[in-house]
């Protein structure tokens, strides 16, 4: 059954709060959860993307740096929310859509702190661009957080060994293309690591992830010499408990369950 269930969040430090909240849910429809204020310069949001992924946008910087990261999200009609991004003020599209040669049609675009999201549609969900094709959310299905990494492999055996994830699927374009996705939580939240030199700065990234039983999962991962654990299962204070762990390209993991 797995160590983990239901969410997959993934975590994005900012430092202009307000333009990074105003980016996801004004420009792109995503719907607001939850919310929290711990004073100033400790606030925070989460929106809903799809299959059981969500986003965390932080206000406060984590001890260690995070970021610029990563996101993936599926496009309900690709050509049509890319032909409504390109008529918003402010959109940094730095990828122009354009077919792919895994059977797709994406582009990218980066929020105001820099993080970049890859917009993906699979071939044969492809449909042609109409005036009035947007209508509801832009997104669906399947979010993936995105690691980009130095050692692949390594990072491949802490996923699948450590973590016990499933790789769905795996690809191999050479030296530089070369990528594996897990299946994390939820009906479709995936974690992707990548070996590919990125088109925009890239840092260490932070995911959070719902444990089925977190103390069954810590005492398990205890037991790996591999796991890495760097802060100890704790109450948060806001109603979860959580501990956190390393990946070996120093990726931040959260394990959390609500009390």
């Amino acid at each position: 059954m797995g160590f983990f269930k239901d969410e997959l969040i993934g975590v994005l430090y900012v430092d202009d709060f307000e333009a990074n909240v105003a980016f996801y849910e004004d420009k792109l429809g995503l719907p607001r959860v939850h919310q929290w204020d711990h004073g100033p310069g400790r606030r925070g949001v989460k929106v809903a993307v799809a299959g059981g992924g969500f986003l965390e946008i932080v206000e406060h910087r984590p001890p260690a740096p995070q970021g610029p990261t990563s996101l993936w999200m599926e496009a309900r009609d690709i050509n049509g929310l890319y032909a409504s991004l390109q008529k918003t003020p402010g959109m940094d599209l730095f990828e122009p859509i354009e077919d792919k040669y895994f059977h797709a049609r994406s582009f990218q675009m980066r929020d105001p702190d820099g993080n970049a999201t890859f917009v993906v549609a699979y071939e044969k969900d492809v449909k042609p661009y109409t005036a009035d094709a947007i209508k509801g959310a832009y997104f669906k299905d399947e979010f993936r957080t995105v690691l980009f990494v130095e050692d692949l492999d390594l990072c491949y055996r802490y996923y699948t060994e450590v973590l016990e994830l499933p790789c769905v699927y795996q690809w191999d374009e050479g030296p530089g293309d070369r990528g594996f996705k897990y299946k994390a939580a939820g009906s479709g939240a995936y974690i992707e690591t990548l070996h590919r030199v990125p088109l925009t700065e890239q840092g260490a990234g932070t995911i959070k992830i719902e444990a089925r039983d977190i103390d069954a999962c810590y005492a398990a991962l205890q037991k790996k010499p591999d796991a890495n654990i760097t802060k100890a299962l704790a109450p948060t204070g806001w109603g979860t408990r959580q501990f956190e762990l390393t990946d070996p390209d120093s990726n931040i993991i959260l394990v959390f369950s609500r009390q």
